[in-house]
């Protein structure tokens, strides 16, 4: 159902991401008008990347019916963070990244994943029980 946590949990995960390229794309000092793609982020390298994690875990949220694949889909998103994390390192210092607000987005979200993940498995589990108990 659309009312579990796991929901709850991965629509705060879209909401973060729709505030987070909302945030990017009003701030002219982060954005270069002229890239291909209108409103280039630096820190992700021509890919909307907070667009795209955000169109997938709402999309996800409506799969409720099928655990799975939102464990698939969850764990994907989990890989492109890391990726995304691994970027944000890449291109400044190791003591500038840290200092980095991005780093919180990045935290928040494997949080967000994680406990998502976890409560699937354990709706899982529930189920799981009450079919060995019929």
């Amino acid at each position: 159902m659309i009312q579990r946590i796991q929901s709850v949990y991965m629509f705060f995960l879209v909401l973060i991401n729709f505030l987070i390229f909302i945030s990017i794309d009003s701030n002219p000092d982060m954005s270069l008008t002229e890239s291909w793609f209108g409103s280039f982020r630096p820190y992700v390298n021509n890919y909307f990347f907070s667009e795209i994690l955000a169109f997938l875990i709402l999309i996800n949220i409506f799969l409720f019916k099928k655990p799975n694949v939102q464990i698939n889909i969850l764990r994907f998103s989990f890989l492109a963070l890391v990726f995304g994390l691994l970027n944000l390192f890449d291109e400044r210092s190791f003591a500038e990244s840290f200092k980095d607000p991005g780093l919180i987005y990045f935290l928040l979200s494997f949080l967000l994943i994680f406990m998502s993940i976890r409560s699937i498995k354990k709706d899982q589990s529930i189920i799981k029980s009450s079919n060995r108990l019929r």
